[in-house]
């Protein structure tokens, strides 16, 4: 057998909680888009995703969560919707009830919500003017695509986020605030590659991943049905660490070569993202 055990070392991974607030989501509404984009990225920069929770916009129930993931101590935990001027945007409450403490009106924020809506030629209504508080003690962080501000809020060592359920504000949030923090307290950043296989169907491929998987156990080896239009199975291994690049390049290798020996007819295609 040509496999090596891998000497990857084992890595403990910070862990983070994505929370998606919204009635929408659970009524057949929305697709929760933002939960999966959420969860791609906080991955691809070395967190280790553990949930990702939708609830409803209740106040008691929504704050009884928080207090639970609270004793649960994820390092970050990211919350998505909840945050505009109708009466079930009720994040910055649900939040001060979890760690209570009081909302008070933000002046940060305040201004940017006047800088918001006078470029718009409107006024600053008592709706819109809630958009200004937030728990004592938060960080805002600008939107700079719509209206509501996010914030951050460190509690016990956890880091809380706060976005818009807008997909376009929270991406701005995302990538242009939570990342760039996030990415100053870790070094993990992940390591993938796919290969799309043609010509056979996922019930053959499975014993050899495993066999590899038994070999390379930090690793993630996973196959996957590909779309329609592509066709076939998609085998995506990922990784992190110093050493990720090299154990995942060899997994493939020796995947794709169990595979050619099990079924000379399959076809490999290298994908590129």
């Amino acid at each position: 057998m040509f496999i090596e055990k891998s000497r990857l070392m084992t890595m403990i991974l910070p862990t983070a909680e994505i929370v998606c607030l919204g009635n929408e989501l659970l009524i057949g509404v929305t697709v929760n888009t933002n939960g999966t984009f959420m969860g791609e990225k906080l991955t691809q920069l070395g967190y280790e995703v553990r949930r990702i929770t939708c609830i409803r916009d209740d106040l008691e129930l929504a704050s009884a969560f928080f207090k639970e993931a609270f004793l649960r101590k994820p390092d970050v935990i990211v919350v998505s919707g909840g945050l505009g001027p109708t009466y079930d945007d009720i994040q910055m409450e649900v939040l001060g009830a979890a760690l209570a403490v009081p909302l008070i009106e933000n002046n940060q924020a305040l201004q940017q919500l006047e800088t918001y809506y006078e470029r718009r030629n409107l006024g600053l209504t008592k709706e819109r003017r809630k958009m200004a508080l937030f728990p004592e003690g938060a960080t805002i962080l600008s939107n700079s695509v719509g209206g509501a501000p996010g914030c951050h809020i460190e509690h016990e060592g956890m880091d809380i986020f706060s976005v818009p359920g807008v997909p376009p504000e929270m991406k701005d949030i995302l990538l242009n605030h939570i990342i760039p923090i996030l990415r100053a307290k870790v070094d993990n950043n992940l390591y993938e590659l796919k290969f799309q296989l043609l010509n056979c169907i996922e019930s053959e491929l499975a014993p050899h991943i495993q066999t590899v998987k038994t070999y390379y156990p930090d690793l993630y080896i996973k196959s996957h049905p590909a779309n329609k239009a592509k066709g076939g199975i998609v085998i995506h291994i990922s990784g992190y660490g110093e050493t990720a690049e090299k154990s995942v390049s060899k997994a493939r290798k020796e995947l794709q070569v169990l595979f050619k020996k099990e079924k000379p007819s399959i076809e490999i295609k290298e994908i590129k993202e």
